[in-house]
């Protein structure tokens, strides 16, 4: 009885072979090339107002960090003390450190920031209290 299922259910698969399109039938594109292409010259954007870049994270600060979100993987802080990323190293009241990835975050410089879990893990913080920590750029 087991046999005759196996060959009914083989013999419906390889029937089903013919539903397959073949893929050598069709030999036309399927989108065709524009007649012609605009450009348009861009604006300089140095030269914009307000893109005046920050300067770098440098010396020490002081911050207050929650758990960022713990599907995001790696060692980072999202913080508003820097605006383009950069490595520092953070170190936590109970004398843990680890040296990890700044990220940008909007907001003023005493906003708080967010911890990865593997950073939190690594400094041997509780992840449901807030940690205050000690923000120095790494050299």
């Amino acid at each position: 009885m087991r046999n005759i299922l196996i060959l009914i259910t083989f013999g419906s698969l390889v029937s089903a072979c013919n539903l397959i399109p073949d893929s050598t039938v069709s030999s036309g594109a399927i989108l065709s090339a524009p007649d012609a292409v605009e450009t348009v010259q861009l604006e300089d954007v140095a030269a914009l107002p307000g893109n005046d870049v920050a300067p770098a994270f440098s010396g020490t600060a002081s911050t207050v960090a929650g758990l960022g979100d713990p599907t995001v993987p790696g060692l980072w802080m999202e913080t508003p003390l820097v605006s383009t990323e950069q490595m520092a190293r953070v170190r936590s009241a109970t004398g843990g450190a680890v040296t990890l990835t700044l990220r940008p975050i909007p907001g003023e410089v005493g906003t708080g920031s967010r911890l990865s879990i593997d950073a939190m893990r690594a400094l041997g913080a509780p992840l449901t209290e807030l940690v205050e920590l000690q923000v120095t750029a790494a050299s």
